[in-house]
């Protein structure tokens, strides 16, 4: 049996180690569908920092050609892929007879970490259980049938099977006598893999491969895949967890995501968006290194190194919002661990002084994958990295954190200034630089480059103020914004921003002055009209990116956002609502969606992190000067209700009933300093100031 259409492997993921779970409960050796792309994974465990070595990379990267012939591979800069460490997997028999998968069901439970999966075998009925443990490099496989069956267990190191593109990464493997286990070397790394059955009574080795048997109707599997990355390399993770036992370890690990979950809540009335949204939260915290704090596109081999890139962003935010503090910080952690790279790019590639991080870049500062000369010149990534840093202080309103990220935004200002802003006739102007669509074809005053160096130069300027730092640096970043505010305006053709001054046309560059850059208010007529084009433009379908007829969710969720800021709940909803076919079964959203309904990606953190936000944009909004509540609830959202989303250092609660014609809200101040700000809730519009530790009750008509 294979996959169908929405039968995509659930994640789990601990921030180091990675594993795709299929129908079985297990690793399967099936290709998830995947719209036909050759080079998806199969299910295997990696890890996040774990590469082929480089004299390799010829023999195990496919060839990723670029969309372009012109853009050309960096000399002297590899591939940084992620290497397959191993696999595991079971089969069944009974009276004599193996068992085959005829049908299945399967639910994960993303606040417990948890995948339940029951499987007909046609010899025999299993229930099965499935877990990584959060804190420690061990998946756990619990198995109970309807009857006794002989149960066998197989695993190996490494890939599935050799093939011209996927081969083993190690650079030696040695199998130990009388313990099914392995050491292995990765480049700077020693490693040791083990596999147990807990009921075997019986074992061997055939080639790589390991096959331990028992007998009965419950079984326990385990499998490790340890490293000497973080320490001493540990060979007992096994024999722990056979002397602790399941029953310890499943509750070690719901308890630690019920503590995360815990943060916060949003209960909304449509079971999809709301697992997506729960699946979301996991995918944030599953995949982030919690040494590097690095936040990845996605959960395959070619975007789960951890890498920095502006999709980081929108992780960010939805973090912070949901108020997950401790994530958004690490997060922002990353670029202080990476601070010497941004340095040596900014000197080695531009001359320039400050801070420019290169495009897709591992936690060791290396480039991650598909690194093309062109790329260098791409820098709208890197306003959205002071996007983040900034944001960590507004949600927050700690001025630590301000104190923190303030050297990195000086940086950051420093380099724009000498590298990509010019002083023309015309006023200030961004350079011919690579945009949104990533081209090898460098555009003047492109638009998500323009409102991104405005962004940038005003968060430092305005980082600078609250900390009274301003000087020479802060007036020259004030005075250039106000100028590049102007060419902006330029920018605005009548009836939207179009992409640069050369192109009129709409991409993700039409919206991002208004979100993510957020320099135009959503209530500017320019951003309404810029929205009426967006949805003109993708009437009946998902909404795309630029001139591609595929459906992009994550700039659907973007553009939902911004109709949330603008008062229309119901235009959002029905903008998010066009994303439903880029949905897997375990609340997976894809990158993209083609015209037939295939998707190229699945777990794209893109995707989940824009839709999470627009989702709590419907209900409680965090404006530059203002918290909005209850302004965008869709009008066939009957009720719902909401615990501790973060707003301008506030934690706010709340719920609604239209049948009831209330909407209630709890503002709360969690901080050590009071924290005035402006409230709009219903037909209530006030400044309130709340006392450290107090809160502030709201009561309003719905309607």
């Amino acid at each position: 049996m294979g996959y169908g259409r929405t039968d995509y492997p659930a994640f789990l993921g601990n921030g180091h180690d990675a594993v795709l779970i299929g129908y079985t409960g297990a690793m399967v050796p099936d290709r998830p569908p995947n719209g036909g792309h050759p080079y998806l994974d199969r299910c295997q465990w990696y890890k996040s920092d774990r590469y082929y070595p480089e004299d390799r990379l010829a023999g195990v990267v496919p060839i990723r050609h670029p969309p372009f012939a012109e853009a050309l591979p960096k000399r002297g800069k590899p591939w940084a892929e992620l290497a397959p460490l191993g696999y595991t997997g079971y089969a069944v028999a009974a009276d004599g007879q193996a068992g085959v998968v005829r049908a299945f069901d399967q639910v994960f439970v993303p606040e417990e970490g948890t995948v339940s999966t029951t499987v007909d075998w046609g010899v025999a009925r299993a229930e099965v259980t499935t877990f990584l443990c959060p804190d420690r490099p061990l998946l756990v496989i619990r198995y109970r049938f309807d009857r006794p069956v002989r149960l066998r267990v197989w695993a190996a190191p490494g890939v599935w099977r050799e093939e011209a593109f996927e081969t083993d990464p190690f650079d030696d493997l040695f199998f130990l006598e009388g313990r099914p286990a392995a050491f292995y070397r990765l480049g700077p790394y020693r490693g040791f893999i083990e596999v147990a059955l807990a009921e075997a009574t019986r074992w061997g080795r055939e080639g790589k491969v390991w096959w331990l048997e028992g007998e009965g109707r419950a079984f326990t599997h385990y499998f490790a895949i340890a490293d000497d990355y973080a320490g001493p390399l540990d060979t007992e993770e096994v024999p722990r967890a056979l002397a602790v036992g399941p029953e310890a370890l499943h509750a070690q690990t719901r308890a630690f995501w019920r503590a995360y979950f815990a943060a916060s809540r949003l209960e909304i009335p449509d079971p999809t968006f709301a697992r997506a949204y729960r699946t979301s939260r996991y995918l944030f915290k599953a995949t982030q290194n919690p040494i590097s704090g690095g936040l990845p596109v996605g959960n395959l081999r070619l975007t789960w190194s951890s890498h920095l890139f502006w999709d980081a962003y929108f992780i960010h935010r939805a973090l912070l919002e949901a108020n997950h503090v401790p994530e958004g910080e690490v997060a922002v952690g990353f670029f202080w661990r990476t601070r010497e790279a941004a340095e040596r790019h900014a000197r080695e590639d531009f001359e320039a002084p400050g801070l420019k991080w290169d495009w897709e870049l591992t936690h060791r500062g290396e480039p991650a994958y598909g690194i093309w000369t062109h790329q260098k010149e791409q820098v709208h990534n890197n306003a959205a990295y002071a996007n983040m840093m900034f944001q960590q202080y507004a949600f927050t309103r700690d001025l630590r954190v301000l104190e923190w990220v303030l050297p990195l935004l000086e940086g950051l200002a420093r380099f724009f200034l000498h590298a990509v802003v010019e002083e023309t006739p015309r006023g200030f102007e961004i350079r011919p630089m690579v945009g949104v669509d990533e081209r090898p074809v460098r555009v003047r005053n492109e638009g998500i480059t323009l409102s991104g160096t405005i962004r940038l130069l005003e968060r430092y300027v305005q980082a600078a103020r609250l900390l009274r730092r301003e000087d020479g640096l802060a007036r020259r970043c004030a005075e250039a914004a106000a100028g590049l505010r102007r060419t902006l305006d330029r920018l605005f053709n009548g009836r939207y921003f179009q992409a640069s001054e050369e192109e009129d046309r709409l991409n993700m560059s039409s919206l991002a002055p208004i979100y993510p850059m957020a320099v135009i208010p959503p209530d500017d007529p320019r951003a309404i009209q810029t929205v009426r084009a967006y949805r003109q433009r993708y009437a009946g379908r998902m909404v795309g990116h630029g001139n591609s007829e595929a459906g992009f969710p994550w700039a659907a969720a973007i553009l939902a956002t911004v109709q949330a800021w603008q008062g229309d709940g119901a235009g959002a909803w029905e903008t998010l609502e066009g994303i439903r076919p880029a949905f897997s079964r375990h609340g997976g959203i894809a990158e993209t969606v083609d015209a037939e309904g295939r998707w190229n990606m699945q777990y794209f953190g893109t995707a989940h992190g824009a839709l999470c936000t627009a989702l709590h944009q419907l209900v409680v909004q965090s404006w530059e000067d203002r918290i909005r509540i209850g302004g965008a609830v869709p009008p066939t959202w009957t009720a719902g209700e909401w615990e501790n989303l973060r707003a301008h250092g506030l934690l706010v609660s709340g719920w609604w009933d239209r049948r009831r014609n209330r909407l209630e809200a709890l503002l709360r101040n969690p901080t050590p300093e009071p924290i005035s700000v402006r409230v709009q809730c219903g037909e209530t519009d006030t400044v309130i100031t709340v006392a450290p530790g107090a809160g502030q009750r709201f009561q309003t008509s719905f309607f």
